[in-house]
């Protein structure tokens, strides 16, 4: 079942997960206008990342909406000093990241995710870039997909950054695509230049299809 082509229950879905699609759905496919192309460009099942870039702290949210399938992603650890947030986010997919230096546990944990067959969302850019463009991709995401051997799905999303222009309230257009997995198949060499030329690759994709929103 869908509302605005935006699904209110996605394949492997915890109650909680459900209820958050039936909140988030109306709020932002209704008064937010959010409109998705592409979707079925996502495997149904098996391990797979999906690559994205990122223009603000509601991303997550708005990926996890368009998406019918349950995400995992990573969030920096200062979001896990509180218990309350603590345990809603890793209920919604969250684990923790330490931006600040090599996180070998949170590579571990995405590795992981993959081999057994999750869902694993990615922001390559690495910070939020609240412009109009799509912004180098750190090759951490380039030896991830190359170690997983994963499909890696591109997705652009547009409109999220004009949500709170300046701090204060704004009601813009969400606009996302996706687009059909990577053929990586040829980058069969592991070190520096061939995760490089991995996440070169995937910034390409993301913003050939930003320029399509």
């Amino acid at each position: 079942m869908r509302l605005w082509g935006l699904p209110l229950r996605g394949h492997g879905d915890s109650g909680l997960y459900t209820f958050c699609r039936w909140l988030a759905v109306p709020l932002f496919g209704g008064l937010y206008r959010c409109r998705v192309k592409g979707t079925e460009h996502l495997p149904r099942k098996g391990g797979v990342m999906v690559i994205t870039n990122h223009k603000a702290n509601i991303d997550p949210v708005i990926v996890g909406m368009i998406c019918d399938r349950p995400l995992r992603y990573m969030a920096k650890k200062e979001l896990f000093g509180n218990a309350a947030l603590r345990k809603l986010i890793v209920t919604l997919g969250a684990f923790p990241i330490d931006r600040g230096a090599g996180d070998r546990a949170a590579l571990t944990t995405s590795l992981g995710i993959l081999a057994e067959g999750g869902v694993l969302l990615m922001f390559p850019e690495g910070h939020r870039q609240p412009d109009n463009a799509v912004h180098e991709f750190l090759p951490g995401v380039g030896m991830l997909a190359l170690r997983s051997g994963a499909p890696v799905v591109p997705l652009a999303m547009d409109g999220t950054q004009r949500m709170m222009p300046g701090g204060r309230p704004g009601l813009p257009a969400l606009r996302a695509r996706m687009g059909p997995p990577l053929d990586l198949s040829d980058l069969t060499a592991r070190g520096s230049k061939a995760y490089q030329e991995a996440a070169r690759r995937m910034h390409d994709a993301v913003a050939g299809l930003y320029a399509q929103l």
